[in-house]
C-alpha cells in the first residue's frame, strides 16, 4: 500500500511539473504597426515616411512616397541598412546614449547598431540630443543589421531608461 502511495505521490509530481511547463505563458510578440508622417520632397511636392513603431512616441523610417502612395520596405537578414529615428517625448528624456537591445525569438540579444566610424554592430550610439525633424522632437540616424529572419523585439533605450519596444519580422534574404 505504501508503494501505491509513493508512486502515486510520484506521478502527481511529474503530472504536476509537466502541467506548470504548459501554463508558462510564452510573450506573444505582435509585429508593431506602421505610420505615415507628412514631408515635403525638395522639389517642393507633398510626399509621406513610413515608421514602424508608436505613433506620438518612437518609431523608425522603413519606407517613402508621394502621399497616399508610401509603402514600408521590408527588413531583410543579413543586409545592413540604414535608418532615421524618430522621438516625440519631453527634453529631459532625450539626454543620454541611444542604446538598442535586440532580441530574437529565441530570446537570444543581439547587437543590432551599425557602428558609425565602422561596420562593428554596437549597442549604443553617442548621447541623443535635441534635433527636431519631421514634426518629431528628435532624431537620429542609425545603421541596423538583423543576423536572422523572423520576429525581433527592439528595447530602445535612451540613456538608462527604457523609451520604448518595437518589434519587426525581419524576412529572408
Amino acid at each position: 500500500m505504501k508503494k501505491i502511495i509513493f508512486c502515486l505521490f510520484l506521478i502527481g509530481i511529474l503530472v504536476g511539473c509537466s502541467e506548470k511547463t504548459e501554463t508558462v505563458k510564452k510573450e506573444d510578440w505582435e509585429v508593431s504597426p506602421t505610420f505615415n508622417i507628412p514631408i515635403t520632397f525638395g522639389d517642393g511636392s507633398k510626399g509621406e515616411y513610413v515608421l514602424v513603431g508608436e505613433k506620438g512616441r518612437i518609431g523608425f523610417l522603413v519606407g517613402s512616397g508621394k502621399e497616399g502612395e508610401a509603402e514600408a520596405q521590408p527588413i531583410i537578414a543579413g543586409e545592413g541598412n540604414k535608418y532615421m529615428w524618430h522621438f516625440w517625448g519631453e527634453k529631459e528624456e532625450f539626454e543620454g546614449k541611444l542604446k538598442v537591445v535586440g532580441i530574437n525569438e529565441k530570446g537570444e540579444e543581439h547587437k543590432v547598431l551599425i557602428g558609425m566610424s565602422n561596420n562593428d554592430k554596437v549597442w549604443e550610439y553617442p548621447n541623443l540630443g535635441i534635433s527636431p525633424n519631421n514634426g518629431a522632437d528628435t532624431h537620429i540616424p542609425s545603421g541596423m543589421e538583423f543576423p536572422t529572419a523572423g520576429l525581433w523585439k527592439l528595447n530602445v533605450y535612451i540613456g538608462d531608461n527604457l523609451f520604448g519596444e518595437i518589434i519587426v519580422n525581419v524576412k529572408e534574404s
